[in-house]
């Protein structure tokens, strides 16, 4: 074998190296990317929900259903995940959040505060399935796993 052989294939074969150590980059980075998409998917799904009980402003339907991601902001902003357009709730009031298997409830210094089972919540508060939530002239129960499944 000449000189210019032997270079030939040590160059054919690095760059066939090469070619392979892109090719295992590139899988390890799509791997990475299709378990974050589903870590996503599934944070995104719905938990459960709020369903109107009671509204004395007259502005929401009673049985009204909106949907409990892991973390819900509920004001009068429309930058919340539930947005209540009633004058005694503050723009950002009130959040629900799943923490440790838990679903807490916290009022977010809103001006006229937020009743839990008709009790004011002044600290972060674990909540369960029927609790009902008092916010503005609007009260919610929870309903979340089985019970959120359901339609009626």
């Amino acid at each position: 074998m000449t000189p210019t052989v032997v270079l030939f294939v040590l160059r054919l074969l690095s760059a066939l190296l090469l070619l392979g150590f892109l090719s295992v980059l590139v899988w390890f980075i799509y791997q990475d990317l299709r378990a974050v998409a589903t870590a996503v998917a599934a944070q995104d799904r719905i938990q459960g929900r709020l369903r109107v009980v009671a509204s004395t402003g007259g502005k929401l339907a009673v049985d009204t259903l909106y949907p409990v991601l892991p973390v819900t902001s509920i004001g009068r902003a429309n930058s919340n995940t539930i947005v209540l357009d009633d004058g005694y709730v503050s723009g950002e009031h009130a959040l629900l959040t799943l923490r440790g298997g838990n679903w807490w409830a916290q009022d977010l210094g809103s001006r006229n505060g937020t009743l839990l089972n008709a009790l004011p919540l002044a600290e972060p508060t674990v909540v369960s399935t029927g609790d009902l939530l008092t916010i503005g002239n609007t009260q919610l129960r929870l309903e979340l796993g089985r019970n959120a499944e359901s339609t009626e």
